[in-house]
């Protein structure tokens, strides 16, 4: 996986942002009317409040808490199960929203619940294997991430729903653009993820405002 490469400032940022957009999101949903989606919004704030915590605590940078750092390994396996859940699990979730919204709760938007098994094998990866020898495991993710991506594109154009559109890029940017930037720039996943990840929160909460402006 890709090491972030902006300083502590600017990661603290954008994990800041993160935290707010999936914050906001959820403020404009309804644990009981879209559950998944208000799911998504939960991990997407965790996974913000441990990237504040890492930059607080981590041992990257100059910071004031230098003699709280834990094991550099710790942090690496930290960094990569909050990313592999970034990038694996509020797509699908959100997806099963969208399609449950637009067909109602059926097969075609529980079929997005098959993305546990590439999350499943992902943090076996992260955890126990340290992302060494994970062959599987990044394939799973590819096609986890590129079946959805698919998904959530032919729902946009089924539904002519411009917001769906703009999440659908920023999934396709999340999921492509590190591969062109890692020949340049071996660290700059992690920052795309997180800085993408919360444009698409930005846009579910758009989504949820028409939602709720639908039904009033």
């Amino acid at each position: 996986m890709s090491e972030p490469v902006s300083s502590r400032g600017r990661r603290f940022i954008f994990n800041a942002v993160l935290l707010t957009t999936s914050g906001l999101a959820a403020r404009k949903l309804s644990a009981e009317q879209q559950p998944f989606a208000m799911v998504a919004c939960v991990v997407g704030g965790v996974a913000a409040a441990l990237g504040l915590l890492r930059v607080a605590f981590g041992s990257a940078g100059e910071g004031p808490y230098r003699r709280y750092r834990a094991n550099e390994r710790d942090f690496r396996m930290l960094r990569n199960v909050s990313q592999g859940v970034l990038e694996l699990i509020p797509l699908p979730l959100v997806n099963m929203e969208l399609y449950a919204h637009s067909l109602g709760l059926g097969p075609l938007a529980l079929a997005h619940g098959i993305f546990v098994v590439p999350l499943l094998f992902d943090l076996y990866c992260s955890m126990v294997k340290q992302r060494k020898d994970c062959d599987l495991t990044e394939s799973l993710r590819d096609l986890s991430m590129l079946g959805n991506i698919i998904s959530i594109g032919f729902l946009s154009v089924k539904e002519s729903n411009f917001i769906y559109m703009r999440m659908t890029l920023i999934m396709l940017l999340i999921r492509f653009y590190p591969v062109i930037m890692d020949t340049a720039h071996e660290e700059a996943g992690e920052d795309l993820v997180v800085c993408g990840t919360a444009l698409f929160f930005h846009m579910l909460g758009k989504v949820a405002q028409q939602w709720t402006e639908a039904s009033s």
